[in-house]
Order: C-alpha cells, then sequence, then structure tokens
C-alpha cells in the first residue's frame, strides 16, 4: 500500500510501503523513530526494496508527480490502496475542530459497493428501485442482530434509528451504525443509495 501526504505548503510527500503523517513536532517525531527502533527488523521484499530507492523521502512533489509515482510503485499482484492523509492543523478533542462528512467521488472508488436501508413503505420501495441489495425492517434489524452483515454501507431513514440502539455492539466496531453527519441517516434513502453506489465515502480527522 502506498501512502500521499498532503503537508501545509504546497507540496506532496510519497512514502511507501509504510510511512509516518508528517508532523511538526519534534517530540512525535522523536516518539516515532523510538518506537522504530524498538521494533524487530523484518527484511524487506525485494520489490519493497527496489520501490524504496525509486522514492525521495524528504522531496516534496507536485500532486501530478506523487500520483505518477504512487502509480509507478504499484507493482503489485492486487488492485493496491491508495491513501490521501492530510494535515489540517486541527486538535478533534476540541468539537469545533471535528470533521466528519462525506465526498462523491467524480470517478467512484472502483469497487462495487453492497448497500442495505432500514425503511418502510415508499421509502422502502424507492431505496429497491435506486438499486439497494437489501431492503428491510424488522427482518433486516434480526439478519444484523444475528451477525449477517452482507454489506458495506447501512442506509436508515429517521423512523428506524430508535430501533438500531440495540445494535450499536455489533454495527459500531464495523463501522456501519448509520450517522447524519455521515450522510447514512436519510428521508431519500433512494438517492443516497445512488450517491454511495456511485462512490460516495465518508473522511473524518483522526484522533492522533
Amino acid at each position: 500500500m502506498l501512502v500521499l501526504f498532503a503537508s501545509a505548503v504546497q507540496g506532496w510527500m510519497v512514502r511507501g510501503p509504510v510511512a509516518a503523517p508528517l508532523v511538526q513536532q519534534q517530540q512525535q517525531q522523536q516518539q516515532l523513530d523510538a518506537a522504530r527502533a524498538a521494533a524487530p527488523a523484518m527484511k524487506a521484499s525485494r520489490r519493497a526494496s527496489e520501490n524504496a530507492g525509486k522514492v525521495e523521502e524528504e522531496k516534496l512533489y507536485s500532486p501530478e508527480e506523487a500520483v505518477a509515482l504512487m502509480k509507478e510503485l504499484a507493482t503489485a499482484k492486487f488492485t493496491e490502496t491508495a491513501e490521501l492523509h492530510g494535515n489540517l492543523n486541527l486538535d478533534p478533542k476540541y468539537n469545533d475542530q471535528q470533521i466528519r462528512t462525506t465526498v462523491a467521488l467524480p470517478h467512484g472508488t472502483g469497487k462495487s459497493v453492497r448497500v442495505a436501508v432500514l425503511a418502510e413503505g415508499a421509502a422502502a420501495d424507492e431505496a429497491k428501485a435506486a438499486g439497494a441489495d437489501l431492503v428491510g425492517m424488522a427482518d433486516l434489524i434480526e439478519e444484523i442482530a444475528a451477525g449477517n452483515l452482507n454489506f458495506e454501507v447501512l442506509l436508515a431513514t429517521p423512523p428506524a434509528m430508535p430501533k438500531l440502539a440495540k445494535l450499536g455492539k455489533v454495527l459500531g466496531p464495523k463501522g456501519l451504525m448509520p450517522s447524519p453527519k455521515a450522510g447514512t441517516v436519510t428521508a431519500a434513502p433512494g438517492e443516497a443509495v445512488g450517491e454511495f453506489k456511485a462512490g460516495k465515502i465518508e473522511f473524518r480527522t483522526d484522533k492522533q
């Protein structure tokens, strides 16, 4: 996996296969260096060694250079994942500095997403027409309670939310609990299904 880091200046840094965010605080960097020194040494594969030699770790790349280099280094036999980490100079322990929202990617994620919807009546019909993979209420809640999580996104209409309280321990650890901030609690499930099927994703600030 390759990672792009956006710094506060107009440049990008490419690290791979394992990287740390661009942290300005010297103390955090020292802690990171100490942790690496204490970790048992692992022999890098030939592919990882070859890729590492193509990256100037202290160089700030332009976005175009960084993406081109990331594609060049993606030589695994499977479709690799790219992550984007940005230093926003925020402290998420304060409520007014927390970010959690969604964005619709213009070209999707390249993956097929299974969407389940908790809805009844006209809302359920709307979700089915939009291509939802699973639609239901009491029956779907029972399936989820039994541990059957055959979906990547769970949408819920507002009337369904009180019934989801008992599923917090099942959905919470998987990051599947519907939330208004994540756009997964909606009175228009048909529109939401279309957006998530097309590549709508959630992003948030890290707690670190």
